[in-house]
């Protein structure tokens, strides 16, 4: 438990929204939020006086630049925003735990079931979830593909190299992902949740919603949704997330199907919609404060507002003086 808490949201980007809710939420403990991206001309950089700079995850220096972050800045809390950050500081944690930093990610294991889309499908199938058909170059039996399948990387996000293809097709697809899986093309309406569990594990709240309208993968209008017609798969979902170690935010997508909801993706970490959860009464920033200073929370479950519309607009930075 600490007197003052200080946070650091790291690859911030275009997370301003996300920023704010920190912000706001860190205020009545005299918090500080820092933020770091290695653009310069992110964003979130010019809505906080406290910034640092980190490398980039994947360079060899990059975990002994944020021990030195943490150490020099008292960092207490460790917010990642992109895929590509989870393992690195589920490796790290101990390590950022002896310098009084909490790494808000699930464990080890979880981070990495969920980064790869075939290990995804494995623990579905482990654990009696439906998940889309899927093979993968090692297994591939042309025969056994349906005509219309959906090609993705591995290990991608935001949808990048992400399209439906005719089986006829498929082998020119394969020359243009790197790494890919190849799936069941799915019909039925993509529904996101947003949920949230504390540091034991425990799933405390959700809050499903539909894209309405995306951006570089990123939800620009979405709305809540009754979750009346899948509770049951859901609570289900949640329930097995928290036996693999899921902690704090984790944002999953599924199909509505006429063989019911099929799970397809997995991301330990706040979505890029997560203000829409916000504002339906999912608080996640709020009561991470309360665990960190040692606070239980009660679960939550079923406690949002359904029918509840986001839609984003841009808001224009001007700067002659670039971060770096």
């Amino acid at each position: 438990m600490w007197v003052q808490l200080n946070i650091l949201l790291t690859s911030s980007g275009r997370r301003n929204s996300l920023l704010e809710l920190f912000q706001n939420a860190a205020r009545p403990y005299q918090a500080k939020v820092f933020i770091s991206d290695i653009d310069g001309l992110a964003p979130t950089l010019y809505d906080s006086n406290h910034v640092v700079k980190l490398p980039p995850v994947n360079d060899p220096s990059y975990l002994a630049s944020l021990l030195a972050v943490v150490q020099d800045f008292d960092i207490n809390l460790i917010v990642p925003t992109i895929d590509t950050e989870l393992c690195v500081l589920a490796n790290a944690r101990d390590k950022l735990k002896e310098l009084g930093a909490y790494a808000l990610v699930s464990s080890k294991c979880f981070c990495t079931t969920c980064a790869d889309k075939w290990l995804t499908h494995q623990m579905c199938l482990a654990n009696g979830l439906e998940s889309p058909a899927s093979w993968i170059a090692e297994n591939l039996r042309c025969d056994d593909l349906p005509e219309t399948l959906f090609i993705k990387p591995r290990m991608g996000s935001a949808s990048i190299d992400s399209f439906p293809v005719h089986c006829s097709d498929l082998a020119s697809a394969l020359r243009k992902v790197k790494n890919p899986i190849i799936q069941e093309h799915l019909k039925g309406d993509e529904i996101t949740i947003d949920a949230f569990f504390d540091f034991d594990s425990q799933p405390i709240h959700y809050v499903p919603r539909k894209r309405l309208r995306t951006l570089a993968g990123e939800s620009i209008q979405g709305v809540t949704l009754d979750d009346a017609p899948f509770k049951d798969w859901l609570l289900k979902v949640l329930t097995i997330f928290a036996k693999q170690g899921a902690k704090g935010p984790i944002t999953f997508q599924a199909f509505l199907t006429d063989r019911g909801p099929i799970l397809t993706d997995v991301n330990p970490r706040f979505g890029g919609g997560y203000p829409l959860a916000y504002a339906a009464g999912g608080h996640y920033p709020e009561w991470l404060m309360l665990l960190l200073h040692g606070k239980a929370l009660r679960p939550h479950l079923g406690e949002y507002k359904r029918g509840l519309h986001m839609v984003r607009t841009f808001r224009e930075i001007f700067t002659q003086d670039p971060r770096w």
